[in-house]
């Protein structure tokens, strides 16, 4: 396959309008967004865990957001979110932004990382990284300007520009990439966990100087 040249600074002002408000990426009303939690996300009649249940979203199914009225911040399984009003089918009630998603869950069974990115973004185009930090390195790219770059073996440095650590945690986490169940930052506010197939290899979820999160998996 033949390799291309691209410089990596020109991807910044691709993301560089997108914030984050709790663990999505922002969002309006209106919008339709997809369940990312792997066993369904509660639709509440309350914008609380102590609100009844009317009905469980299944991992995969999409809501109309209806409402994001400010309320307090929750945490549930280490991911802060809001309660926001949403429709599913023919019921209105609240659910837990943290488990939301603009992206595509993966599918069942997700392999891997690279398994995802090929079922939900088709082709890549292998690429050589001419500026930045990755220089010199080849990458695949994807559509929205998302780089998978590995050198061989089980090693490689996902660059997935609008979207949140949570959200690529939840990704990571649907895919088998890594153990554990919650979402916690160490002290380089970053989400570090052992590889599921490879302990001994980690992997680890953090945000460059231009707000891109990165996922890397490497010894």
């Amino acid at each position: 396959m033949q390799q291309t040249h691209v410089k990596l600074l020109i991807l910044i002002p691709i993301f560089l309008f997108y914030g984050s408000l709790g663990a999505i990426s922002y969002y309006d009303n209106g919008e339709t967004l997809t369940v990312m939690a792997e066993k369904g996300l509660n639709l509440r009649d309350k914008p609380s865990t102590n609100g009844k249940k009317v009905t469980q979203i299944p991992l995969g199914a999409q809501v109309k957001v209806l409402s994001k009225k400010e309320t307090k911040t929750e945490t549930i399984e280490g991911i802060k979110g809001y309660w926001i009003e949403v429709s599913f089918q023919k019921s209105k009630g609240y659910v837990f932004d943290g488990f939301l998603s603009r992206l595509p869950s993966p599918p069942k069974p997700c392999k891997s990382l690279k398994d995802y990115l090929t079922k939900t973004y088709g082709s890549s185009k292998l690429e050589t990284i001419s500026m930045g930090d990755y220089e010199g390195k080849s990458a695949y790219r994807y559509k929205q300007s998302i780089l998978y770059m590995t050198e061989g073996g089980d090693t490689f440095d996902l660059y997935f520009p609008e979207i949140s650590m949570e959200e690529m945690y939840l990704i990571g986490k649907l895919c088998k990439e890594f153990t554990g169940n919650t979402f916690t930052l160490d002290e380089s506010n970053a989400f570090t966990a052992p590889s599921k197939n490879k302990p001994e290899l980690m992997i680890r979820i953090y945000q460059d100087e231009n707000g891109v999160t990165i996922l890397r998996k490497d010894l």
